[in-house]
């Protein structure tokens, strides 16, 4: 190949120039520009100026790189001209031709044949001429994101007008769909900017039996910035509704995010309007101050259920609204919230004085975490037992208004805990955690309306523990080694059956009669209790590509307490609990209480997982075709719930499954069954076809709340191109 580097003068006054212009004007300057080119050959014409490259050509100016079989170069009109195949690099992008033709000092120029791909879609005109810096006009324009020679769709428009990074514009427009006009758009202005931008976003049009026919999502979206953004848009129901609604959504990184949904809907059957509000903003102030807001708010509280689509929005039974408030103060952690929520599923026939709606206005608490209590020495020597001891300091007020269907109770109150903890080790083995702990509590009234009552209580605790330890070598199932820790522990809880008010000392059984109970704030009493613990894990440890790794294969607790007061029952139930994960797709775990008296059950309740994927040869023919079979995904989870006391059993099954019938059609089926009702709470069939650049979809739902079908298709890369139909019963 001959490879040139040539260095061409192209004098073009930048400023317009007069006969008198001298030689050393400022309008005389000219501008100095480079010509790089290579080619197989190369004629140059003396008397023109003239350049012709055969074979192999590449041509680079400015930020444009072309590459032809042949170019040749009119130095007098600085045009160049390529014939054969063709691809043109200008800023990043690349197009491919026939031939083109191009001026280097407007930068304007038409190629033929062209084609292109641009982000996720492929374009293909008959001609390309640009008539501006960022405008283009193509000829018979088409453009596909399917990547087949013949592409199973295409848009296909005679005229289009584009503007780089900004927009398209063309009339009229026509969706092919295996060279078959399908659909017809008379104009079409589409955006083509990269990134987020403001613009109107597509509308679904469709038609269901209820609604009738619909246009969905009509809208325009605003981008206002890298940091926020709003969504209007619209429905209209021929037959039930129309629908206005605004989404805002905002994020600065390491400062604040949240997002406001509002809804408004005028429903034609009823002739009533009804709203929706749902809101929330998180914010991080640069002194550390956190604050977090959240609203909920709905014209009517049957709204959710009657206008939302998934059944998880319908079955909501409150609502929610809050505001916090976080703050550090050195080492005291402060936090202020206001929060109401309001129950929806209300049901005053069955139900007897059921709960409206809570406030809590305000709730506040702070803390102090545990600090030593004597500073410890720099030298180890010298660090003694109470060097170990711990001090903490705790408060939480709360005011609230609880509101039922036929009285209200109000109450408020504020408690102050404070402990000392401590923490060693005796002989090397035996752990040994001592203690204490105070409580006052102060609330606005008593049971017999008397102002600011209050008491004071304390409490001490106990605790011993060990960790005895065994190892046992193996080669069973690729594991290498087990490692067995028991780890038996006893507790100690001491409380006395007095406390401190303003009458001195009271015996605790007073206290019901006289302080009110509500959220954490309870009542002093007296305490001594023991209580027992014993857990065993069972860890094993794989060697694999030389790397080790350690897992958990089970464990097992037992715990049960010894009331010391109580002459004739002391003990509380035996709790058990037994989790067993003896592979990485199957666990499972049982919970249950013995009572030591009755000699039986007092709860019992067993929870499994499965998870299997591979490959299934049932479905395949004897010929064999496929080796390893068919791709095969299946998710298992049981709970089971033994009834005592009169109660019924509980089991429900829940089935998700997937399976690969070929490259292109798969299967996937889900089911939540009731095995002791014997009956489906829900199911769901979904069969999906891929065609390509193009995917059909057909559900099969089936529930108490809603049964019904969905059928759609649409372009993968283009979702919003799609055809689609729902009947349900909802």
């Amino acid at each position: 190949m001959i490879s040139f580097l040539v260095l061409m003068l192209l004098v073009t006054s930048d400023g317009r120039g007069t006969e008198n212009s001298s030689t050393d004007s400022i309008a005389s300057l000219t501008r100095l520009e480079t010509i790089v080119y290579s080619a197989d050959s190369l004629v140059f014409y003396p008397d023109t100026g003239d350049l012709l490259l055969i074979g192999s050509t590449t041509l680079d100016y400015r930020d444009m790189t072309l590459q032809s079989d042949t170019v040749m170069y009119f130095s007098e009109e600085e045009l160049v001209t390529a014939s054969g195949a063709t691809e043109l690099f200008d800023r990043g992008e690349s197009i491919t031709g026939d031939g083109l033709i191009y001026s280097l000092p407007s930068r304007n120029g038409r190629i033929t044949s062209a084609a292109s791909q641009y982000e996720f879609g492929f374009y293909h005109g008959e001609s390309i001429t640009r008539v501006g810096r960022n405008e283009f006009n193509i000829i018979n324009a088409r453009f596909t994101t399917c990547d087949e020679d013949s592409s199973h769709y295409f848009f296909y428009c005679p005229l289009m007008k584009v503007f780089p990074d900004d927009k398209a514009v063309a009339r009229p427009v026509y969706l092919y769909v295996e060279d078959t006009p399908i659909l017809y758009f008379p104009y079409w202005v589409f955006p083509i900017r990269r990134g987020r931008h403001s613009g109107f976003t597509t509308p679904k049009l469709g038609q269901t039996t209820r609604d009738g026919r619909f246009l969905r999502e009509l809208g325009y979206y605003f981008a206002f910035s890298d940091y926020a953004d709003l969504w209007i848009h619209g429905d209209i129901m021929e037959k039930t509704r129309f629908v206005i609604a605004a989404d805002e959504r905002h994020r600065i990184r390491y400062l604040c995010y949240g997002n406001l949904k509002t809804e408004w809907r005028r429903e034609f059957e009823a002739r009533r309007d009804r709203w929706m509000i749902f809101g929330q903003h998180l914010h991080d102030f640069p002194d550390g101050t956190s604050v977090r807001l959240q609203g909920e708010f709905l014209s009517d509280k049957s709204y959710l259920e009657e206008t939302q689509q998934s059944p998880e929005d319908r079955m909501t039974g409150e609502l929610r609204s809050w505001i916090s408030v976080n703050r550090y103060f050195g080492r005291l952690s402060f936090q202020a919230v206001l929060d109401r929520t309001s129950y929806l599923h209300l049901d005053p026939d069955s139900i007897p004085d059921e709960v409206e709606s809570l406030q809590e206005l305000p709730d506040i608490r702070f803390s102090l975490p545990s600090a030593p209590l004597f500073k410890a020495p720099a030298d180890p020597l010298l660090i003694r037992p109470w060097h170990s001891i711990y001090w903490n300091l705790s408060g939480h007020y709360l005011s609230r208004d609880k509101r039922l269907e036929d009285s209200r109770a109000t109450n408020s109150a504020m408690k102050i805990i404070s402990g000392l903890t401590g923490s060693s080790r005796l002989w090397g083995w035996l752990s040994f955690a001592p203690s204490l702990r105070a409580t006052g509590t102060v609330y606005d009234r008593d049971r017999q309306d008397n102002n600011l009552p209050w008491w004071l209580h304390g409490s001490a605790t106990l605790s011993l523990s060990t960790d005895i330890y065994g190892i046992f070598s193996t080669d069973l199932f690729g594991i290498e080694a087990f490692r067995h820790t028991i780890t038996p522990g006893v507790s100690l809880q001491w409380a006395p059956d007095r406390f401190i008010n303003d009458d001195g000392v009271v015996e605790a059984d007073s206290a019901g009669n006289e302080y009110y109970t509500f959220s954490d704030f309870g009542l002093p009493s007296g305490s001594r209790t023991v209580s027992f613990n014993l857990q065993n894990r069972l860890e094993g440890k794989r060697k694999e590509n030389n790397r080790i790794s350690r897992f958990e294969i089970a464990s097992l607790t037992f715990s049960t307490s010894a009331n010391l007061d109580d002459k004739e029952t002391p003990f509380s139930p035996l709790m058990a609990s037994l989790e067993l994960s003896p592979f990485s797709n199957f666990s499972v775990r049982g919970n249950g209480s013995w009572d030591l008296y009755e000699n039986e059950f007092s709860n019992m309740s067993v929870s499994s997982n499965l998870r299997l994927s591979g490959y299934d040869r049932t479905l395949l023919p004897d010929s064999g075709s496929v080796e390893r079979g068919l791709p095969l995904r299946l998710t298992l989870s049981h709970y089971y719930r033994y009834g005592l006391h009169g109660e019924d059993d509980i089991s429900k099954l829940r089935v998700s499954a997937s399976l690969d019938l070929t490259p292109g059609w798969s299967l996937e089926y889900s089911a939540y069954y009731d095995l002791s009702g014997e009956s489906f709470i829900n199911q769901s069939y979904t069969l999906r076809r891929n065609l390509h650049c193009w995917e059909a979809v057909f559900v099969r739902h089936i529930s108490d709340l809603d049964s019904g079908f969905y059928f759609r298709i649409n372009i993968i890369d283009v979702p919003d191109i799609k055809i689609e139909q729902h009947v349900s019963n909802f």
